[in-house]
């Protein structure tokens, strides 16, 4: 279920940008934090699917500083966002005592999990929402963790981390067509 406006929107407006978010971690945290946005530039293909997006859009994340999957996603979405030409404002906030209400509410599988992006119109309103790991992340640990019998019918990525910055990347694009074709922004915006 997608939290409304009116749930989402001061969230948003306390989220920080991505630099100013990082440069909070603690040193070996920012460091994971770097590492995976120094390795994540979007390739030639990627950065043409940035360029063609219409609509301003707000990111928000729920993550932690502390997380390696949530550094990893979270440096995938600053470079969409850096590429964007500010059609994407990307917030993060972090998962603590302080966000509680936001924690609950936004639980997946009835846990409490990082991280978790909501992707917002360009007026706040929801449009997706997506959280925990991504398709080839938990195919990785179904691989591990069940074994050669756990029926996992994907190769796995020859570089998982890439992987997972074109899974993020596909979302942030679905997304986008989703507010493109939108009758309501293109009555708005007279296309």
């Amino acid at each position: 279920m997608l939290l409304s406006r009116d749930i989402l929107a001061p969230w948003f407006e306390r989220g920080q940008p991505y630099e100013t978010f990082v440069a909070g971690a603690d040193l070996m945290h920012q460091q994971a934090w770097h590492q995976r946005h120094g390795v994540l530039e979007l390739n030639a293909e990627q950065l043409s699917v940035v360029g063609r997006f219409e609509r301003k859009m707000g990111i928000l994340c729920l993550t932690g500083r502390w997380c390696g999957d949530c550094a990893l996603q979270g440096a995938a979405l600053g470079r969409i966002a850096q590429a964007s030409n500010g059609l994407i404002d990307l917030r993060f906030v972090e998962r603590s005592e302080d966000t509680a209400e936001l924690v609950v509410a936004s639980m997946v599988n009835a846990g409490t999990r990082v991280p978790v992006t909501w992707l917002l119109a360009e007026d706040g309103a929801p449009a997706a929402r997506f959280g925990d790991r991504t398709l080839s992340r938990y195919r990785s640990m179904a691989r591990k963790a069940l074994g050669p019998d756990s029926n996992v019918h994907a190769e796995a990525p020859a570089d998982p981390v890439r992987t997972v910055l074109q899974e993020v990347l596909d979302e942030v694009e679905r997304v986008q067509w989703l507010l493109r074709l939108s009758t309501r922004l293109r009555q708005r915006h007279g296309d």
